[in-house]
């Protein structure tokens, strides 16, 4: 019985405090002192929001647009990908992971690769001519080794496209061999023969790592997860 009435004592309360809020809106709104201050509080409102959105973008998630065709089939030209930085706060990226990077002396452009080698790590390209068992038609194969053992590529092959007539070796180094430094990734584009990357510009400093790219927003008949 005391908690219905506390229960009631509380509604009315509200609702006495809805009345004098909304009379005295009245009594005051053709004040030009009042008008100043409801427009002084809704501009600081909307500047608080555009700050918190800001914040937002440039340390938590950032919607990214993929610009050409060096990540076929994984992300196609012009899908919008959603772009996430905290993990790499506290981690470092590694092999298989889709990043947003800039380019050394490229200022701010982004470009989405995905991260072959890291820091420490000695990748190769080889070229080997196997011969099909049964056929015995030889072909030349175009593998990238780490450390020594072949690139373990099996969760995304089936997105990736390669031609190997237009493969292309890398020309960061002359043998095609380059162990990469302490603090940076090695990245490539999925389209192998069209991507430029890491062969070419060289490993990308971690400090040039914008995030990590999940999946794809838009179109919206094609939202889902990239890996």
């Amino acid at each position: 019985m005391e908690t219905t009435e506390k229960t009631k004592k509380t509604l009315k309360e509200k609702k006495t405090e809805k009345y004098t809020r909304a009379a005295s809106e009245k009594l005051h709104s053709k004040e030009s002192g009042y008008k100043s201050a409801s427009n002084i509080e809704f501009l600081m409102f909307i500047v608080g929001l555009a700050l918190v959105l800001l914040a937002i973008r440039a340390f938590i998630f950032e919607p990214v647009r993929v610009d050409g065709r060096s990540m076929q089939n994984t992300l196609q030209d012009g899908e919008r990908c959603i772009v996430e930085k905290v993990s790499y706060w506290a981690a470092k990226p590694k092999a298989g992971d889709i990043v947003i990077v800039h380019y050394p002396g490229r200022g701010a452009d982004s470009f989405v690769k995905r991260v072959v080698a890291t820091g420490g790590q000695t990748i190769e390209l080889r070229e080997e001519l196997e011969v099909d068992p049964e056929t015995h038609i030889a072909e030349m194969k175009y593998r990238i080794y780490i450390d020594g053992e072949v690139l373990d590529e099996s969760a995304y092959e089936d997105t990736m496209l390669f031609d190997p007539t237009f493969y292309s070796e890398w020309k960061a180094c002359e043998d095609g061999k380059l162990t990469v430094p302490e603090g940076y990734v090695f990245v490539m584009g999925d389209h192998r023969t069209n991507s430029h990357d890491s062969r070419y510009v060289g490993p990308i400093p971690l400090s040039d790592v914008v995030g990590r790219v999940h999946g794809v927003l838009y179109p919206f008949d094609d939202i889902r997860f990239v890996r």
